[in-house]
């Protein structure tokens, strides 16, 4: 039997099938000059746009994040990126699985947003069986492009080996994206008011969805206690809420003007918030607030072996997204000058 390799999403932190892990241990590399590790990157961000691009069965859900998209100039590549530096370890194909998963997120996210806001959570199998393989008995009312771009994400989990026990847990991930932004409809279309603690709870599977995915799934195939993998999972739930403020960040404008919320909008409700430009403030502040919570609540774990490792790479995620979110430091807020004062 062949050794299992890593499988997409995992990081490179799988357990082999057989014989005893590895050590976690880095290894050396001899150093090269900075711009020949750039341009190293470039070409490969570049070999999985030109991929994807050629695609033509996939075509409508990548070239949603080329013609115009309002979420930025580069999308695909942000997206291509973003893959390559959250699996530095992958092969090319697990790299295009990841950035294929990112894509395709994008497009239901802004398929439920921006082309049926009126959709909310009593659609929810409906939609489940419109963007996802399992749920449907019969594929012919299933769009083609979605039909083909899930089934590719599949193969590749079958081509990496990943355990089957663990089939369930990847599919809960994709139904509970869904379940989250039909629920954001649900506030809007029914003018619930909605608190700051229960948006980011419900937010933990959209914006984060990569972190939650890489995270869930890579953590799972260890081999620890119950206790830890709770504890564990409360930290991949605080690395969501960081993404997610970052993610309010960047979108906070093309979300006003479409007439919806975010955490930047629920914090300008609250008291001593009186400007947007506040509030986004506050929001940053938060968001780097809950990051040092991260980091000091990683820092307590007894870190050893494959879980120093993938405890390490959660903060590593972490950071990748908000460069991925392209959120800039935040000034001090002047309260917090005076206080310091």
């Amino acid at each position: 039997m062949k050794p299992r390799v890593s499988p997409s999403f995992l990081c490179g932190w799988a357990r082999r099938s057989t014989g005893r892990p590895r050590l976690s241990g880095r290894r050396s590399f001899p150093r090269e000059p900075c711009w020949r590790g750039a341009n190293m990157l470039d070409r490969r961000i570049n070999k999985l746009k030109v991929n994807l691009l050629a695609q033509g069965d996939e075509l409508a859900v990548i070239r949603h994040l080329v013609d115009a998209n309002p979420r930025g100039d580069d999308m695909l590549g942000e997206v291509c990126r973003a893959a390559v530096l959250l699996h530095p370890s992958a092969s090319f194909e697990q790299a295009l699985t990841l950035a294929r998963t990112m894509a395709y997120i994008v497009y239901i996210d802004d398929y439920l947003e921006e082309e049926h806001p009126e959709l909310d959570l009593a659609d929810y199998r409906r939609v489940c069986q419109n963007f996802l393989l399992w749920p449907n008995r019969d594929l012919s009312q299933m769009p083609l492009v979605n039909a083909t771009v899930t089934r590719k994400i599949e193969e590749q989990f079958r081509e990496d080996e990943v355990p089957e026990e663990w089939t369930a847990m990847r599919r809960l991930v994709w139904e509970k994206s869904i379940w989250t932004m039909l629920q954001e409809n649900h506030w809007l279309k029914h003018k619930e008011r909605v608190t700051l603690d229960a948006y980011l709870a419900n937010g933990m599977y959209s914006s984060s969805f990569p972190i939650v995915q890489v995270s869930i799934l890579a953590f799972s195939y260890q081999d620890v206690s119950q206790e830890l993998k709770n504890r564990i999972f409360g930290h991949i739930c605080q690395a969501s809420r960081v993404v997610r403020l970052a993610n309010d960040l960047r979108t906070h404008e093309r979300e006003a003007a479409q007439g919806r919320f975010n955490s930047v909008d629920l914090i300008f409700g609250s008291p001593g918030e009186r400007t947007l430009d506040s509030a986004r403030v506050a929001v940053h502040h938060l968001m780097e607030e809950e990051f040092e919570q991260l980091k000091k609540a990683i820092a307590r774990e007894r870190r050893t072996g494959i879980t120093q490792q993938f405890l390490s790479h959660l903060i590593d995620s972490t950071q990748v997204l908000l460069d991925f979110y392209e959120v800039p430091r935040a000034k001090p807020r002047s309260d917090r000058l005076l206080r310091a004062g």
